[in-house]
């Protein structure tokens, strides 16, 4: 079964929207795709009703707020069986659509979501996407044969997700292992509006080659080395300065990197910004040399894509980072970013010593050169014939 344009496609999931952080951006970025060609785009979050924008309705989709997620607040067990129940409310949602719309898109969820909307959208004939960005591994073996949690990720990664039949994939390696499955599917890293994002072309006019890192970086993200090679840098007199955000101070003093030093406040080289909203992230970035990201060779970080690496791209920003996920095909060493050989803070040590060495129209060049990437490969126009292509193979 395949669609037309101005049929309308319902983006559902236990996310919150629009303000749901990397997810939201990632949800925002396809469905401007697909208005791009001409279908409508309604939202059916698990976010509970006071999370809702205004009016309901967010840059052309209109958004319906489904209380799946009632137990945050909850202790993390209580939370998991919960979300063990979460899908019912949005498959009732659906069932009660006048309009059944002409295909449903899974964004997380995995089993509790796909145990109901693949019986229930067989039943209708209407096409399921699974729109997969992520696969994380489990945070040791014991834990993780312990963790049901893991094992409802375990099933809809190995089996629920193939049964959809249909599969956008953030990377390569989620697209290859589902079109083994014989899945329709499509690669789409994280998209953007790029034309209605500013980008700035001119380095930072500071002494100090200035860095930026946001979000949280969780278990992702190995900032910690990020953050050895910054201070060790300092210690040699390099004129260096790191800006953070997405953590508290607290959080980053706790950092073995700093902790090992006994710091009990930050130093010069470090600047911490807290939690800020993603338009102050954005510009911290945009007023930054280079954006860093360094992450482990893990599957996690294989099957997924790292949003800031698009956005430092779409504001001009050359990337400090080692090659996960797909970055090898976007990243060139000199061009718009500098290529660390892994993630090990003596790698970062090298790179930023490479940085320094800089000039300001290499640098200059280097920014105009990463717009330009973001341009041609994350923009929302970027992946269109492609998106054309699944969208006339979709399978129910």
């Amino acid at each position: 079964m395949s669609i037309k344009s101005k049929q309308t496609l319902a983006y559902v999931g236990p996310f919150s929207f629009p303000n749901g952080g990397a997810a939201a951006r990632r949800i925002i970025g396809i469905a401007k795709a697909l208005q791009s060609l001409n279908f409508r785009v309604v939202v059916g979050s698990g976010q509970c009703n006071d999370e809702a924008p205004k009016d309901n309705r967010y840059d052309g989709v209109d958004v319906y707020s489904l209380n799946e997620r009632t137990a945050e607040k909850y202790p993390t067990f209580i939370k998991h069986i919960f979300y063990f129940g979460m899908g019912k409310k949005t498959v009732a949602w659906l069932e009660s659509l006048e309009q059944k719309p002409h295909a449903v898109i899974l964004y997380s969820g995995y089993s509790p979501y796909l145990l109901r909307l693949i019986p229930w959208c067989r039943k209708n004939k209407i096409p399921l996407i699974f729109d997969a960005v992520e696969w994380y591994d489990p945070p040791s073996l014991v834990k993780g044969l312990l963790n049901p949690y893991y094992w409802n990720i375990e099933l809809a990664m190995r089996f629920l997700i193939g049964k959809t039949n249909n599969v956008i994939a953030i990377s390569k390696y989620l697209q290859n292992y589902y079109q083994f499955k014989a899945c329709n599917t499509v690669r789409m890293p994280p998209t953007l509006d790029i034309g209605n994002i500013h980008a700035n072309f001119e380095p930072s006019n500071s002494p100090f080659l200035t860095l930026g890192y946001t979000g949280n970086p969780g278990h992702k993200d190995s900032l910690d080395n990020v953050l050895s090679a910054i201070l060790d840098l300092d210690e040699n007199g390099k004129r260096i300065r790191l800006n953070i955000a997405g953590i508290t101070e607290k959080q980053l003093l706790d950092f073995p990197a700093l902790k090992n030093r006994s710091l009990v406040s930050l130093p010069d080289c470090l600047e911490c910004l807290g939690v800020v909203s993603q338009v102050k992230a954005l510009d911290i970035i945009r007023n930054a040399d280079f954006s860093v990201l360094l992450r482990p060779n893990r599957r996690y970080a294989k099957a997924g894509f790292p949003t800031k690496f698009v956005e430092s791209f779409s504001v001009g920003t050359p990337v400090i980072a080692n090659f996960s996920s797909d970055l090898s095909e976007y990243l060139q060493d000199g061009e718009n970013g500098i290529v660390c050989e892994d993630e090990s803070s003596t790698s970062l040590i090298l790179a930023l010593n490479k940085a320094l060495s800089l000039k300001y129209e290499q640098l200059k060049k280097m920014r105009v050169n990463a717009r330009e990437m973001a341009a041609e490969s994350f923009d929302i126009s970027s992946k269109r014939d492609s998106l054309i292509n699944f969208l006339g193979q979709l399978d129910n």
